[in-house]
């Protein structure tokens, strides 16, 4: 049942029209120029979604949070069942950097980093500097404040990284908290 029903609402008459997949909440947005297939306004279980076509794995793309079911229109539902959007390439390393919508809300995306767009910013108009300037604030976030050297066994960096508690110390996949007292300067 949708969250916003309440108990003494729901009929007979409202529960075979909710099976039937026929409730109010979806509607045509007309069809697809390229593929001629039907595009869907739809409220699941998740919030609203627009969907291109019918039949076993149609493609469907939720409505990023905060843009309102009444202001999706054909342009706005192509431009999210395009997504993901190239928006350029890396000057530094030629790679793609595109923008989708994820689980955890639109972001845009340079190889195997991901940075969530600000609240400002829209997946269907962020532009390239934009992204750029996300990602350099991402990636500066994982870049390591010092390195300290090989370990004698492995041969691989140990690294001094600024995490979430503060800094940390990191080889392989061992991560060691510093002491009171120690930064890492002193380290």
């Amino acid at each position: 049942l949708p969250l916003d029903s309440a108990p003494g609402d729901i009929t007979e008459d409202y529960l075979t029209e909710l099976l039937s997949g026929n409730s109010k909440t979806d509607h045509s947005l007309g069809k697809h120029p390229e593929s001629d297939e039907s595009i869907s306004l739809r409220q699941g279980p998740y919030g609203p979604y627009v969907q291109l076509g019918e039949g076993e794995k149609p493609k469907r793309v939720s409505l990023p949070k905060g843009m309102e079911i009444s202001n999706v229109t054909q342009e706005i539902a192509l431009g999210l069942l395009s997504l993901p959007r190239l928006l350029g390439t890396h000057p530094e390393t030629g790679q793609k950097i595109t923008a989708n919508i994820g689980r955890f809300g639109p972001y845009v995306q340079h190889g195997k980093i991901f940075a969530s767009l600000g609240k400002t910013d829209e997946v269907l108009e962020v532009h390239l500097g934009r992204a750029l300037e996300l990602l350099a604030k991402k990636e500066g976030k994982s870049r390591a404040l010092k390195t300290l050297g090989e370990h004698p066994e492995t041969g691989e960096t140990i690294e001094v990284l600024d995490g979430r508690y503060g800094p940390y110390v990191k080889h392989q996949k061992t991560n060691a908290s510093l002491q009171k007292g120690q930064t890492p300067e002193n380290i």
